[in-house]
């Protein structure tokens, strides 16, 4: 039996082999590579996205590109941004469009915590001391189950779990992009999938719920994708450790030298001020969320929509600079206000290149959204499937691949859904496809092309956190990385649901 178990591994390495290629992925990933390479730098690519909008949003506008909103009936119509409107909304809107772009706020305070663990010492050694405990061999499937899992605080997993994961593989001794492409593939590309119903399922059932009202008076549950997304869960975790151990670090290796492992940090003993400091953290989350009436808890005593998952980054935050500074004391590395104000100044010197950028993509959303180009876009494609009389199995598969093909140009799921939704729902149903099945089939081609869009909003913070280790690396040599767990995620991912749909389970509690 043991020895069994251990030509496990072996065989399926030979099937991949054989089958898939692994040399054959390699090649094509070094073509895609220097094609990609051949990319402008990265705010050069969305000033000339930022230009294509405003020409684009100008032939729209010139056109009369329209449709109408499947709800509220109104027309939307694509605005110019060559217009006196247009003019003013680009000059008037500019810096507020910057201060109030989603990701930045977190991006930067999260920075600013990390930062002081890092110079205190707290962080290097908590990853010295995770990479000696945890085997090499599992070091991928952690991570992995941790990314998936961090959908259940929305967004804090990018800003999070992703530099962790870099750092991690590096202090193995291995490729730090792996690691980051890793928890990349599964923090955005498992988005949808968790053990534990959280933000995503509740906007988008309640979606579905009024797109189903307009035919049939039914919901669609909080919890009806649930036994698919936990199938779901397991299926990512094996399908993202597969390609990055068969391609993406044999890929890495072969394309450059792996880095040294860096120093082993010197751990210092926590001491007592640091775990009493622990203990009343841990007790303060508690006494905030656990008990009924707790002031972080919404209507009804609930959680994900209450106060905690926007005060959740916030909280982190707190908690990890509290610690850092507690532990850099007793150190000394943070033992004057000096050297405590320098640690915590670095966080920002480390994201200016991030801001930059973000400056610039920014401008680029807010202007596709003033345009309604999106809008525009998605319902009038929406229609378009409609009207195509399609079997069941088939009108599946064109969903699947028009909601990943969308997602390479609209980022936002809840916004994309709320557009769909209301014109897909009602259309399956008739041709005897359930709203959770719709919903599932949208949620899998939406979590898979997320990695492989320079849209994405935290795409240029994964970027950031790349050039840590490779300083000239660009958004060429990310989307080279993230393609293979794209292309595999939407094809594996997609005959799950197909046998799902086949052997007629049920996508969640009735």
């Amino acid at each position: 039996m043991r020895s069994a178990l251990h030509s496990i591994p072996a065989l399926v390495t030979l099937l991949l082999t054989n089958i898939i290629g692994v040399k054959g992925m390699s090649l094509s990933l070094q073509s895609i590579e220097k094609a990609a390479n051949r990319l402008p730098h990265p705010m050069a690519l969305f000033i000339y996205l930022c230009a294509f909008m405003v020409i684009l949003s100008m032939l729209g506008g010139f056109l009369g590109w329209e449709a109408q909103h499947p709800i509220t009936g109104d027309v939307l119509t694509v605005n110019s941004l060559v217009s006196a409107d247009g003019l003013i909304y680009m000059l008037s809107n500019m810096v507020s469009n910057f201060m109030n772009f989603a990701p930045v706020g977190p991006v930067l305070m999260i920075a600013l915590a990390f930062s002081l663990a890092e110079k205190s010492g707290l962080l290097p050694a908590l990853i010295t001391g995770l990479s000696q405990k945890t085997p090499s061999v599992a070091l991928p499937v952690v991570i992995a189950f941790l990314g998936v899992m961090s959908s259940i605080a929305v967004d804090s997993g990018y800003v999070v779990l992703l530099p962790l994961c870099a750092a991690l593989f590096y202090s193995c001794g291995r490729h730090p992009l792996a690691g980051l492409a890793l928890g990349f593939a599964c923090v955005s590309g498992g988005f949808s999938a968790n053990l534990m119903v959280g933000p995503v399922d509740a906007m988008l059932s309640g979606i579905s719920t009024e797109a189903l009202q307009m035919v049939v008076d039914k919901e669609v549950s909080l919890l009806g994708n649930y036994y698919f997304m936990l199938a779901s869960v397991v299926l990512i975790i094996v399908v993202t450790v597969s390609v990055n151990h068969y391609f993406i670090e044999p890929y890495l290796h072969a394309s450059q030298v792996q880095p040294k492992p860096e120093e082993q940090a010197a751990v210092h003993d926590f001491g007592l001020g640091f775990y009493m400091t622990l203990v009343l953290i841990v007790g303060s989350w508690l006494i905030l969320t656990v008990p009924d009436g707790a002031i972080l808890r919404g209507e009804n005593g609930s959680l994900v929509k209450g106060p905690f998952m926007s005060s959740l980054v916030a909280m982190i935050a707190i908690s990890v600079g509290v610690l850092a500074t507690v532990y850099g004391i007793s150190n000394s590395r943070l033992a004057t206000w000096n050297k405590w104000v320098k640690a915590f100044e670095q966080g920002i010197v480390d994201i200016v290149p991030y801001l930059a950028l973000m400056f610039v993509v920014a401008q680029l959303l807010a202007w596709f959204k003033w345009s309604a180009l999106g809008p525009v876009m998605a319902v009038q494609l929406a229609f378009v499937l409609e009207s195509v009389s399609l079997s069941a199995p088939v009108a599946m598969i064109v969903l699947m691949a028009f909601t990943a093909i969308l997602n390479l140009f609209i980022g936002s799921a809840s916004a994309k859904w709320a557009l769909l939704a209301p014109v897909l729902i009602p259309a399956l149903y008739l041709i005897g496809i359930e709203p959770e099945a719709a919903q599932a089939a949208y949620r899998v081609a939406d979590s898979s092309t997320n990695i492989i869009t320079p849209l994405m909003p935290y795409f240029p913070l994964v970027l950031a956190y790349a050039q840590k280790y490779e300083p000239e690396v660009g958004v060429g040599r990310i989307l080279t990385l993230m393609v293979p767990y794209s292309i595999s995620l939407l094809l594996g991912w997609g005959v799950l649901l197909t046998v799902w749909i086949l052997l007629e389970l049920s996508f969640g509690p009735k």
